[in-house]
């Protein structure tokens, strides 16, 4: 028994057509001109300058030697600590007061 292949060309070919044309449609004309723009600043803004420079503003400075006493310290494991710091001693009604 021997098939025969259907022969549908036509809605095939329509189908072919169609599929071309949405190609041809333009989505940008229901769009406002500045679609996008936003996008596109905030990720500009997001882009640091590599080759920024900044006349008016001053660098901070450092002393040289001060860090290479502490780079040193740090290398032999003999960090000064930070002071200990505390909270204030002022008493405010309803307010906790502070551990000792």
């Amino acid at each position: 028994m021997r098939l025969k292949a259907m022969r549908c060309t036509k809605p095939l070919l329509v189908a072919a057509v169609l599929a071309g044309l949405v190609g041809c449609t333009d989505a940008r004309k229901d769009l406002s001109p500045g679609f996008g723009t936003t996008v596109r600043t905030n990720l500009a803004a997001q882009i640091a300058d590599p080759e920024a420079r900044y006349d008016s503003v001053l660098q901070p400075g450092g002393d040289g030697v001060r860090a290479a006493l502490a780079a040193s310290r740090y290398g032999k494991n003999q960090v000064i600590q930070p002071a200990q710091a505390t909270t204030s001693s002022i008493d405010n009604k309803g307010a906790a007061k502070p551990a000792n």
